[in-house]
């Protein structure tokens, strides 16, 4: 449940990331900005008690549905947020996390170039059936180089890349 990552580090406005990360995502950051993009981080680490009020609150949005919400906020405990290692990314000009987020420049720059990064889009357009979790073009996750371009030349998701390596 309320685990918390061994060291945070202090992004801009109060965010905190893994520290054996957050040097990849001021890169990240810095090379959309340098390209003329506007980006906001919509949101970094979550704690524990954080994810329990917005499943809690996206539970009530879905008429009590359970099974609904977890397919859009994850259960409390289960959240990549809550490791200090994904982050929800989005432009500062379209700040909804909907589909119409793939189709600012901002994030079709940031799809193009995660991978570059240590990076990967985690939850892809068609891949529900696979990570039981809706489309999220904003949501990204960090996993190191090595394995960011893996994933992206063999065009997979996280939980394919883990079967065909790990298992």
């Amino acid at each position: 449940g309320e685990a918390v990552p061994e060291d945070l580090a202090e992004l801009e406005s109060g965010r905190y990331f893994d520290a054996r990360a957050v040097d990849a995502l001021k890169d990240f950051i810095a090379g959309a900005r340098a390209e003329g993009l506007s980006v906001c981080l919509s949101s970094a680490y979550r704690s524990y008690n954080l994810q329990t009020y917005l499943f809690n609150r996206k539970v009530s949005q879905c008429g009590g549905d359970e099974a609904a919400a977890a397919r859009i906020v994850n259960r409390p405990g289960t959240s990549e947020h809550q490791l200090g290692l994904a982050l929800d990314i989005i432009d500062t000009g379209y700040t909804n996390l909907d589909e119409g987020q793939e189709d600012t420049a901002t994030q079709q720059w940031l799809m193009a170039h995660c991978w570059d990064y240590g990076f990967i889009l985690r939850y892809p357009n068609g891949t529900t059936d696979i990570t039981g979790i809706i489309y999220e073009p904003w949501h990204y996750r960090y996993v190191g180089r090595t394995a960011s371009a893996q994933i992206h030349e063999l065009g997979v998701t996280f939980e394919e890349y883990i079967d065909m390596f790990y298992k």
